[in-house]
């Protein structure tokens, strides 16, 4: 059974490789795994790194309660950039202003490897903008400066001391 990562691990900073549907892994159960792992932390994304799979995959739930896996995922187009406040399961409790597209276009393949585009808008196009940051290596963190960042983990400090 897979298990969540959370940081400092450094596989949250590596780049995941393409999947490839002609390997052993089952898309379908690591999607399902994924799922199950992504329900059990009230998350609404779960990347690939941060169960330890370094490759492109992604399971995602939409605000509508869409729930599917994302393989091989890329953005086609973007628009309307706005800061909006982002939480992210590898990080407890921390939650950061990160600037992204309010709309997306993006393509991936399903577990099943057919080819998906879809439109995302708000809180939907952040989750996948997010996660595949995350298959690229990139933490939500890195989008801060090292002194926004320090005051961030600080107040979440100060709270977590307070409880």
């Amino acid at each position: 059974m897979i298990q969540l990562i959370k940081y400092p691990n450094p596989i949250l900073k590596q780049t995941a490789q393409p999947w490839n549907f002609a390997n052993k892994v089952h898309a379908e159960q690591v999607q399902q795994e994924m799922l199950t792992l992504m329900r059990l932390h009230n998350g609404i994304g779960l990347s690939g790194n941060q169960v330890g799979i370094l490759l492109r995959v992604f399971v995602m739930r939409t605000q509508d309660g869409r729930e599917f896996g994302c393989f091989n995922p890329s953005i086609i187009a973007g628009q309307d950039t706005v800061v909006g406040n982002e939480g992210c399961l590898s990080f407890p409790d921390l939650w950061l202003d990160v600037n992204r597209c309010h709309k997306i276009t993006a393509m991936y393949l399903d577990s099943n490897a057919q080819e998906r585009i879809i439109e995302l808008e708000g809180i939907d196009a952040r989750c996948f903008q997010h996660e595949l940051d995350h298959l690229n290596g990139i933490c939500y963190t890195d989008s801060m400066s090292p002194l926004k960042l320090a005051m961030a983990k600080k107040k979440l400090f100060k709270k977590k001391r307070k409880v």
